[in-house]
Parts: C-alpha cells; sequence; structure tokens
C-alpha cells in the first residue's frame, strides 16, 4: 500500500540540540504544542511513551510510542489509538541550514483511512501542522507564540 502524508518544515533560528529539546521534553511540548495541556514521558529512548495525563483519572491519553530515537537528527513516533483507528506516524528531521535549523514534520498513516474522509482529514491537519510550527518555532526563537491556545 501507499504511504501517504503531509509534510510541512521550517526554519528555525537556533542549533539542532535546542530544537531536539523543545520536540522532545515533555515540559517543552507543553508550552508550545498545547499551552496549559500536560504532557508525561515513560522515558526518552525507544519504547517509551509521551501523551496526556487525563487530569481527573490520570489515564493516559494521545499515547505515542517513541519508535526511532536519534538526537539531535530524528524522531520518530507512532500513535496509539483506539481501534478501528489506524496508527499515524509522526517524524521529525532536524538538519543544520544557514546557522540555524531546518524542522520537517512529517505525519503519515493516511493510507489507513477510508476515501471519503482521507482529503478532509488531510486539509485539516495541513491547517493544524503550520500552526504548530508556527509555534514551536516562536518558542524556541523566545517570541510570542502566534497560536497561544495551541491547535
Amino acid at each position: 500500500m501507499e504511504r501517504i502524508a503531509v509534510e510541512r518544515s521550517i526554519w528555525i533560528n537556533a542549533p539542532r540540540e535546542r530544537v531536539w529539546l523543545a520536540i522532545t521534553d515533555p515540559k517543552q511540548v507543553e508550552q508550545w504544542f498545547a499551552p496549559g495541556t500536560s504532557f508525561k514521558s515513560s522515558g526518552s529512548g525507544v519504547g517509551a511513551k509521551l501523551y496526556v495525563e487525563n487530569p481527573e483519572t490520570g489515564a493516559e491519553m494521545y499515547v505515542q510510542i517513541l519508535e526511532i530515537v536519534d538526537p539531535p537528527n530524528r524522531l520518530v513516533l507512532r500513535s496509539q489509538p483506539e481501534p478501528p483507528d489506524p496508527p499515524f506516524i509522526t517524524s521529525y528531521r532536524l538538519e543544520e541550514e544557514n546557522d540555524g535549523t531546518r524542522l520537517t514534520f512529517t505525519y503519515s498513516g493516511y493510507e489507513g483511512l477510508p476515501d471519503d474522509i482521507r482529503q478532509q482529514l488531510m486539509d485539516e491537519n495541513s491547517t493544524g501542522f503550520d500552526l504548530m510550527l508556527g509555534n514551536v518555532k516562536a518558542f524556541i526563537e523566545g517570541t510570542s507564540l502566534p497560536h497561544p491556545e495551541g491547535f
């Protein structure tokens, strides 16, 4: 089956090590991804989980399993969805560029969705990914988040 993905990229005026911390440290992720949402991690190596903790029950929600951890170059996570939803793969690639970092974000797994909803979800997610990258850039560069409400 052909892999179907949405990919977005942004240049950040910071070294890769700084960008790496912003996308892997749960305390930093919660500042730019969804301010006010508590992110937790079960560790930092392959097989560890990054998730949102339900404040009322303590349950793990929106669980992501670390598949590839190659600091400060590449991070790949796989969602742990509730069946029948398919898993999605989130990939961050960090490359040195013009005394800063090119952060490329790829989200794949759309091929597991029914044809009638695939394009709509890809369009919605594309908009959200643009907002997300704007927030992470601002957070790392020390400016106000363009979307402080998250996305």
